[in-house]
């Protein structure tokens, strides 16, 4: 890695050819105060234009801009980091912001931003990154030229082509008057003429008026009628399913590449995937390019927030949660929530009543208390927030383990003013597992549907499953996978029709 002076003699070099950088390079930013406190919200993205060694200016979205109005009126300081090759997560760019303007052209807020003295090597970089941005822009500005150039030269030989080739029809059209080899004449009557006696005929004259009959507001039962006619020839009923009408979403644990993976199954399936379900740990980030993607692609992000940390399962403690401990992340998530303002489901602390969770009922010495107060406090500091877009999934599992009076789920329900969809996970696991057997649908969910709705409080939510799935093993007698699903929109139609969701 080049030193200070080395990274100086670089640009003092290429200022004669650049005096100031345009070049767009990924920033992100953030006031230093709140970056760092504990549980800070994410960096904010924004970008660079005219770079120098003394400072930038950084275009920052829209929505930000009376934040860093803010910063400024305060004298806060900005810290930088510059998403450049050589630049480490732990080294940044540290600035002032001298000025918040907006950029007549675009409309979007910038900041002028003073670069400290002390960041020598981290602004040569950026320069470096800079320089080398800018030559490949202008070594693609070349190739666009020369493609535009050579488009054009092939555009006037097209040209010149077409003329001689109407130039060879006129010698051709010449020779056969000439020879007397002429076209047939063309049909009597002009095109117009024809649709005229076409309307003028008795056959359209008299379906004319037979559709004005259908269309007359005194006329409705024989149009209904005739409507009712047409579909069955065409083999079509629209009579009204018995049911809900049930939409899907997938889940994509751990989700961080579900674009691409939902669009390759939507073009396999031939439909769309209204909703889509992600997993995160008590250590993850807010996603909030998830929610900002899922929204430009038309669909609901559901996220699967499990109080725990993937590699330390132990790490998150449902009393910890209650006591505050861990009141700043859950901040963090609360305010990237209101931040983006879109519809966004939070699937928070699943299968409770199960033993294979650290925050499940039976893992915290059978007390349904704590979990409903762990869910409330949660739920709460998103509500001081102002989060409201949340939509909060309550989620039990079909069976509960162990099956005992203290682990039934609606012991642990938080109440209708904490919960707005109710949801149930259950799977066929057929043979797959050493102790499992073949199940129907109607084996793994009569029992915790009924519950839900012999509830007083919960049979009033909207009702769904949240994760579901069927072995491949172990039903051959039964007509497999295949008959298993089918009979799962049997029930969805007949007996289960309060879910709405899968």
């Amino acid at each position: 890695m080049a030193n200070a002076a080395s990274e100086e003699s670089l640009y003092l070099r290429e200022q004669r050819r650049f005096r100031r950088l345009e070049a767009s390079l990924p920033v992100w930013l953030a006031s230093a105060d709140e970056f760092d406190k504990p549980g800070a919200l994410p960096w904010t993205l924004g970008y660079t234009r005219d770079i120098s060694m003394g400072g930038s200016k950084v275009f920052v979205p829209v929505s930000e801009e009376e934040r860093w109005k803010a910063c400024m009126t305060r004298g806060a300081q900005a810290v930088l980091r510059f998403d450049v090759p050589g630049v480490s997560e732990e080294e940044y760019v540290a600035g002032h912001v001298r000025h918040v303007a907006r950029d007549q052209e675009t409309g979007n807020c910038w900041l002028g931003v003073e670069f400290d003295d002390s960041a020598e090597r981290t602004r040569g970089e950026v320069m470096k990154a800079g320089l080398k941005s800018m030559k490949q822009r202008r070594n693609l500005q070349l190739t666009l030229v020369i493609a535009l150039v050579l488009i054009g030269l092939g555009g006037f030989m097209i040209r010149g082509l077409a003329q001689r080739n109407n130039q060879l029809r006129a010698q051709i059209e010449a020779e056969q008057s000439r020879l007397g080899i002429l076209s047939r004449p063309g049909q009597v009557g002009t095109r117009a003429e024809g649709i005229s006696g076409l309307f003028e005929s008795e056959d359209v004259a008299s379906r004319l008026a037979r559709l004005k009959k259908l269309n007359d507001p005194k006329n409705m039962q024989v149009a209904e009628a005739e409507r009712q006619r047409q579909l069955r020839q065409l083999g079509i009923s629209n009579a009204p399913l018995r049911g809900a009408q049930v939409t899907m979403g997938v889940a994509w644990p751990y989700g961080f590449a579900w674009p691409q993976t939902t669009r390759e199954l939507e073009e396999i399936l031939g439909r769309s995937i209204p909703t889509i379900v992600t997993f995160r740990d008590f250590k993850a980030p807010f996603p909030l390019v998830d929610c900002r993607e899922a929204r430009v692609r038309g669909k609901i992000l559901q996220i699967t927030w499990e109080p725990w940390h993937f590699n330390n399962p132990k790490a998150v403690k449902l009393s910890d949660i209650v006591r505050g401990k861990w009141d700043r992340y859950i901040d963090s998530w609360a305010n990237g929530a209101r931040s983006f303002g879109g519809e966004l489901h939070i699937r928070f602390a699943h299968e409770f009543n199960g033993n294979w969770y650290p925050w499940s009922v039976p893992a915290n010495d059978k007390n349904s208390k704590l979990y409903i107060k762990a869910w409330r406090h949660v739920h709460n500091r998103f509500s001081r927030a102002g989060a409201d877009n949340v939509r909060w999934i309550w989620c039990l599992n079909a069976e509960s383990v162990p099956r005992a009076a203290w682990n039934d789920p609606m012991r642990a329900y938080p109440g209708n003013d904490y919960v707005d969809i109710v949801s149930i996970d259950g799977y066929n696991f057929g043979k797959a597992l050493p102790n499992s057997r073949w199940q129907s649908f109607r084996e793994i969910y009569t029992e915790p549907y009924t519950k839900v709705l012999r509830h007083p409080q919960a049979k009033r939510k909207p009702l769904m499953i949240g994760e579901i799935g069927c072995a491949t093993v172990g039903g051959e007698r039964y007509g497999g996978k295949a008959k298993w699903m089918a009979d799962m929109d049997k029930q969805l139609r007949g007996p289960f029709r309060k879910i709405s969701g899968i």
